[in-house]
């Protein structure tokens, strides 16, 4: 019983964290929301990816990318040209605006992140990191 109630609090904790970055993030980001800038961050850093790739990067389905990445075109933050190797798929990758946004997005966490971390020494700081990091890869493999 106690790996259970210590999985919660760890669940919620992170959920918490989650939810207060979130906020920040919308504050700063009008026509984004968290969703569309995770999407943003993992194109500048898988360029000329298709539909596909993205689902399978975020685990999440092809027709919950297609939303985002129409979204995400229409508001010019994304193009999608075929690929000349299959017609009937599609290479997204960031226009000037998106790698601009996405430039700032990072300089906004690293803003936060020195804010939410601000009394805690860097060594702290660096094991919560590795902890995370750690619990993120046990969840991954143990799907």
């Amino acid at each position: 019983m106690m790996r259970g109630l210590v999985s919660l609090q760890l669940y919620c904790i992170l959920i918490y964290i989650n939810l207060l970055h979130n906020d920040y993030l919308k504050r700063a980001y009008d026509d984004l929301n968290p969703t569309d800038l995770t999407y943003l961050i993992n194109i500048f850093y898988h360029q000329n990816c298709s539909q596909r790739d993205l689902a399978d990067l975020l685990f999440v389905s092809e027709s919950n990318v297609a939303q985002i990445i129409k979204r995400l075109e229409r508001n010019e933050y994304i193009t999608r040209t075929p690929d000349e190797r299959n017609k009937s798929r599609k290479i997204i990758n960031l226009t000037v605006k998106g790698k601009n946004t996405v430039f700032m997005i990072i300089k906004n966490m690293y803003e936060w992140e020195a804010e939410f971390f601000k009394d805690y020494s860097s060594e702290d700081v660096g094991k919560f990191k590795r902890m995370l990091y750690e619990y993120s890869q046990k969840t991954i493999n143990s799907s």
